[in-house]
C-alpha cells in the first residue's frame, strides 16, 4: 500500500481548493492514497489514524485547524501558504511543485515543535499549538486570574487571558503586546489582554505545572488556537498548564530557519 495523504485547503481561496485537488493529482501518480478535506468541515472531528502525511493548504488558520484533527500527532506536516501570513507554513504556494516533489523525493527533516496541554476542573480539553484564550462568556466583561507556581505569583484582572507557546508567541501573545519568544525554549506566555489591574506579560518555565485560578461573574470560555472548547456556565474554574507530552512534526525543506523567517515576517 502506499503512502496515505490528507489535503487541508482553507475555503477562503478559490485557489487553494483548486491546489488541493491539483496535489491530488500529482501524489495519486505515485499510487498514493489522497483524502481531500476542507478545513471548517474537520472543525469538531478527527482525522483517520492511518494517514501518514498531513499537507495544509492555507494560512496559519488552516493549519491550526488541521493540527488540531490529527489523530496521530506524530503524523508529518506540511505547509503551504495561500494565506496572508502564513507564520506556520513552510512554503509559499509558488512554490507548491518544488514543495510536493521535494516531499516525493525524501529532501526534507522533521522539526518537532512543542504544544501545551490545558486541564480544567481536573478534565484534559487539549493541547494548542498556538495558544490558549481564557476569558468571560460574555463579550466585554472582565475576568479574574490568579497566577501560582508552586506559590503564588499574580492577580490581573482584564478582559482576558493568552497562553502561548514559543511558536504562538508571534500570534495573538504578540498583537497583544506579549514578546517574540525563541522556539528552543519550553515555556509558556502569559498575556493579560486589556487588563485593568498594572500586569505585564510573563513568561514562565514549564518544569513544572502553572495553574491558573479563573473567576467571572457570567461564565467562563476557553479556546485553544481560536476553537472553542470549553464553556463554564459555572462562576470559577481551575486551569492547570502544562508541556503536552506529544509534539508535532513539521516538515521542513531547509529554506530558512522557521524563527528567523518568522520574525522577519512580522517585523517586516
Amino acid at each position: 500500500m502506499g503512502i496515505r495523504y490528507a489535503v487541508v485547503y482553507t475555503e477562503k481561496r478559490k485557489e487553494a481548493k483548486e491546489a488541493a485537488e491539483y496535489v491530488k493529482k500529482l501524489l495519486s501518480r505515485c499510487e498514493a492514497s489522497v483524502e481531500v478535506y476542507s478545513a471548517n468541515e474537520l472543525i469538531g472531528r478527527k482525522l483517520p489514524e492511518y494517514v501518514d502525511c498531513l499537507i495544509s493548504l492555507g494560512g496559519d488558520g488552516t493549519i491550526l485547524k488541521s493540527a488540531q484533527a490529527l489523530s496521530n500527532p506524530q503524523t508529518p506536516i506540511l505547509g503551504i501558504n495561500f494565506g496572508r501570513g502564513g507564520f506556520l507554513m513552510e512554503v509559499d504556494s509558488n512554490l507548491l511543485d518544488d514543495a510536493i516533489q521535494r516531499l516525493l523525493d525524501g529532501k526534507y527533516y522533521l522539526e518537532k515543535v512543542m504544544r501545551i496541554s490545558v486541564i480544567a476542573d481536573g478534565e484534559k480539553i487539549g493541547d494548542a499549538l498556538n495558544e490558549i484564550y481564557i476569558a468571560s462568556s460574555i463579550l466585554g466583561k472582565t475576568s479574574e486570574f490568579t497566577v501560582y507556581k508552586r506559590s503564588e505569583l499574580a492577580r490581573i484582572t482584564a478582559d482576558g487571558l493568552i497562553i502561548s507557546t514559543p511558536m504562538g508567541s508571534t500570534a495573538y501573545a504578540y498583537s497583544a503586546g506579549g514578546p517574540i519568544v525563541d522556539d528552543e525554549l519550553e515555556v509558556a506566555v502569559l498575556v493579560p489582554v486589556c487588563p485593568i489591574t498594572n500586569s505585564r506579560p510573563m513568561v514562565l518555565s514549564l518544569k513544572e505545572k502553572i495553574k491558573i485560578e479563573v473567576f467571572s461573574e457570567y461564565g467562563i470560555q476557553l479556546l485553544l488556537d481560536g476553537l472553542l472548547k470549553k464553556n463554564f456556565e459555572k462562576k470559577d474554574a481551575e486551569i492547570i498548564i502544562e508541556k503536552s507530552g506529544d509534539m508535532l512534526n513539521f516538515i521542513r525543506f531547509g529554506l530558512g530557519e522557521i524563527l528567523a523567517r518568522r520574525i522577519r515576517k512580522k517585523l517586516g
